[in-house]
């Protein structure tokens, strides 16, 4: 069965499943995974040009400014009606319920606790917009500007 919960992260539907009244074991027996999105803005591919993006922004998403790597930027054209952007796609996140989550889910562990447990076993949603700006596909700005609460 899928459903749609409205959380800033996709462990935080463990959160949100018991605020409902759902007991912890019933959702460790039966969740299999969670998934958590958002929409960037797709940069036009029509004007997009190579930037340098500020030092800053790339901490914040996590990593460090890597000499050669290229990102981009939307200049504005005709095709995009001088926004630098065309359409959106979305950046996700995705945490597998694995024995040890569900333990941790099934003894009424803590947000913070099932993110400490979840460990590295997933990638981030913020980290999928950085591969995404990367790869030319988005800005690291819109990144930062839909992931700044997760």
């Amino acid at each position: 069965m899928f459903s749609t919960l409205h959380t800033t992260a996709a462990v935080g539907a463990v959160a949100r499943l018991m605020d409902m009244g759902i007991e912890p074991f019933l959702i460790a027996s039966s969740l299999r995974g969670g998934m958590a999105q958002r929409l960037v803005r797709r940069l036009c591919q029509h004007c997009k040009q190579p930037a340098q993006p500020s030092e800053q922004i790339v901490r914040r998403l996590g990593h460090r400014l890597e000499e050669g790597a290229t990102f981009y930027e939307g200049v504005g054209c005709r095709e995009c009606r001088n926004t630098g952007y065309t359409g959106r796609m979305g950046i996700f996140e995705v945490v597998t319920v694995d024995d040890e989550l569900r333990d941790a889910i099934a003894s009424r562990a803590s947000t913070t606790k099932l993110i400490e447990v979840r460990g590295d076993r997933h990638i981030p949603m913020w980290e999928d917009g950085y591969r995404k700006a990367a790869a030319g596909q988005t800005t690291l700005s819109e990144v930062l500007r839909v992931t700044q609460d997760v």
